[in-house]
């Protein structure tokens, strides 16, 4: 089954508080394919309904690469939290994917890793998709 990429890249200059997010789909072959860029205001601003609407699209399986966050604030985690309470409301699941070591260990300590899986890349993130068909 598809799995739904979620990524930040890194931000380019003259984007004011504006950012990007790249919706890519894996296929069951494990092909990425880049499907759409969308801008989002802020850091993470609006995350969770962002990701609510992308399971109300039928993207049921998102997995959210972190590679991009250099750290983590308290924003930040309130973000990702609230994209995994409203994707799984919506009947769908996030779960996280290629943090750099300095992000994984703030997910350590705040007990984020208790709540919602977390891969050290997309292919692993994908397998735990389909370990689950």
């Amino acid at each position: 089954m598809d799995a739904w990429i979620l990524r930040f890249p890194e931000p380019r200059q003259n984007m004011g508080d504006a950012r990007e997010l790249i919706v890519l789909k894996r296929n069951a072959d494990g092909e990425v394919v880049e499907l759409e860029t969308l801008e989002i205001q802020g850091r993470h601003a609006n995350l969770p309904n962002v990701v609510e609407g992308q399971v109300k699209q039928g993207r049921k399986r998102i997995i959210l690469d972190l590679f991009s966050e250099k750290r983590l604030d308290s924003n930040d985690l309130a973000q990702l939290i609230g994209a995994v309470k409203y994707a799984g409301d919506a009947g769908g699941q996030v779960v996280f994917a290629n943090p750099r070591s300095r992000v994984r260990e703030i997910l350590r300590l705040t007990h984020l890793e208790d709540v919602v899986s977390i891969y050290d890349s997309i292919g692993e993130a994908a397998e735990h998709f389909s370990a689950s068909d």
